[in-house]
């Protein structure tokens, strides 16, 4: 790559002092220092490719933030996302920080009462919307009296009614780099991410695996950077990387993987819809060197036959990261015998960030690890009554860094429920090796009770796991009149291999203590998940 010219980098020392502090400073270095490099590749779903050099994007983010501040959404504003995966997400996620911002993540499969919630909880100042999502969109803003002026994205010449579309309201606006505002819009109240404009931030609702989502609120100002160097430099990722983003943008890992990328220069390719034979197509035509995956779409690549495989030139692949659900080591052996040892997998959650890290090997070795914490990171693994539990023993996983998020947005009290000195648990219970390798057993809530004695679901779905004609399995725990409770599987079989009821108990009493063998057991086609790839364990407690 040629160097800087002093030029170039005068030009971007001056834009740099006109906004906040934030990663699309990354962007704005990276157009002046090579304008003409791919920074983002998008595949739709019909196939067809739109590519964006950096001078382009970075162009169009400046449209786009001037277009936001004419509509009262500046410095210290909520703007709302609803956004399949493509290059206008990764634009608005960096308009709203070049203004200093906030962007709220709204998930494109959410019910119009379920947007209307986050609507309500979020107010923001204005909403850029995917054409195809105004339905909802519309119907939660009439539920909820919030979300400002409305962009869409797509729809061509049809008529948008109160909308504007995405193309019209860049090209009205200006490609300069905005003057820093204030505050700009009612979204800049109750000292949010984006107080005062200074560097905005994001809020990403959680899936909400019990009751209502909650709005993880993280202030871009207040995040720091030392767990992610580390990971960085342990996974070896470089600025001639290319990125294939398979996972959705409005939850947080596949976000903040691409700010990664970006803010080294690294090409990101946007892939619409996960399918798995199509992700290797694109991995050859794109050369791609790197993803990151939940554990589901791991699975389904492994499970490709080895012919549809080696069709595709999958060597430029370097390295493949497993986030947001437990991925059991059947499945990582599985992967990295058709594809090679390149894939890893980290801890962290969308409150936390990064927090633990296990490489290729790990697996192999260590059953079940999520690996050893990242630089930054404080680890305790406490009991109910707030004592760390011994070195081998379980207990509820508390985690402090530089990466934590502010609060959850307007809920104190789960804010406070969450934390203990300023240690913050999203509810899993893991363990740590004498080595400092940790492992996770379950989520708190998932625990089992069955005469008097804990047992961890994790255990049992890792043994079925390794059965060879089980593809996917979940443990959940019902109520006993005698015991408590007693634990029910429910299995989804590797093709037409035929498995029984029995068979299945059998095996677990071979291999686990006798009162961890379930009691029932349910084959289903597929289990229920939400988008990033968690089993919905409340769906299957409600299984009849």
């Amino acid at each position: 790559m040629a160097p800087v010219r002093p030029a170039r980098l005068a030009h971007f020392v001056g834009n740099a002092r006109k906004t906040p502090l934030g990663p699309h400073l990354a962007i704005m270095f990276h157009a002046a220092a090579h304008p003409d490099k791919e920074a983002i590749v998008e595949y739709d779903e019909a196939g067809r490719v739109r590519r964006l050099t950096w001078g382009e994007l970075d162009a169009a983010i400046n449209r786009l933030a001037n277009a936001l501040i004419a509509r009262g959404a500046g410095g210290g504003a909520r703007v709302a996302l609803m956004l399949p995966n493509c290059s206008e997400y990764l634009i608005a996620q960096q308009a709203l920080a070049r203004i200093g911002a906030t962007a709220v993540q709204i998930g494109y499969r959410l019910k119009p009462g379920e947007i209307a919630y986050i609507l309500e909880n979020a107010e923001p100042a204005a909403t850029i919307v995917a054409a195809a999502y105004l339905g909802p969109m519309r119907e939660a803003r009439a539920q909820s009296r919030q979300g400002g002026p409305l962009i869409a994205v797509g729809g061509g010449n049809g008529d948008l009614g109160d909308a504007t579309e995405w193309d019209r309201a860049l090209a009205s606006a200006s490609p300069d780099v905005p003057e820093r505002t204030g505050k700009g819009g009612k979204g800049g109240k109750d000292g949010d991410a984006g107080d005062a404009g200074d560097g905005g931030g994001v809020i990403v609702y959680t899936s909400g695996t019990t009751g209502k989502p909650k709005g993880a609120n993280r202030a871009w100002r207040q995040t720091g950077f030392e767990s992610v160097a580390d990971m960085i430099l342990q996974v070896g990722i470089r600025a001639d990387d290319r990125h294939l983003v398979v996972c959705p943008l409005y939850h947080s890992a596949a976000p903040a993987f691409v700010a990664i990328m970006m803010s080294l220069g690294a090409t990101v390719v946007l892939m619409n819809h996960f399918e798995p034979e199509k992700a290797l197509q694109l991995i050859e035509r794109e050369r791609i060197t790197c993803s990151l995956m939940v554990p589901t779409m791991i699975v389904r690549l492994a499970n490709l036959p080895r012919e549809t495989v080696v069709k595709y030139d999958t060597s430029s692949l370097r390295w493949l990261m497993s986030a947001a659900a437990p991925l059991s080591t059947d499945a990582a052996r599985r992967f990295m015998t058709q594809f090679g040892p390149v894939l890893w997998n980290f801890y962290g959650a969308t409150e936390t960030g990064l927090v633990t890290l296990a490489g290729p090997g790990d697996h192999v070795h260590r059953a079940g690890t999520i690996g050893k914490k990242l630089r930054g990171n404080q680890i305790r693994l406490l009991d109910d009554a707030g004592h760390e539990v011994a070195q081998g023993q379980v207990g509820e996983l508390y985690a402090r860094n530089s990466t934590m998020i502010k609060d959850y947005h307007r809920n104190e009290e789960a804010t406070r429920s969450a934390q203990r000195d300023g240690f913050f648990s999203v509810g899993d219970m893991g363990r740590v090796d004498a080595e400092g390798y940790y492992y996770l057993e379950s989520r708190k809530h998932d625990m089992v009770i069955s005469g008097g004695v804990n047992i961890y679901p994790r255990e049992i779905e890792d043994h079925l796991h390794t059965h060879p004609s089980i593809l996917e399995a979940a443990v959940i725990g019902v109520p006993d009149p005698e015991w408590g409770e007693t634990l029910r599987a429910f299995i989804v079989l590797r093709g037409a291999q035929p498995l029984s009821e029995h068979e299945v108990i059998e095996f677990c009493r071979a291999g686990l203590a006798d009162y961890k063998r379930p009691r029932k057991v349910t084959f289903l086609a597929e289990l229920p998940r939400n988008p990033t790839g968690k089993v919905l364990k409340r769906e299957l407690r409600e299984h009849p």
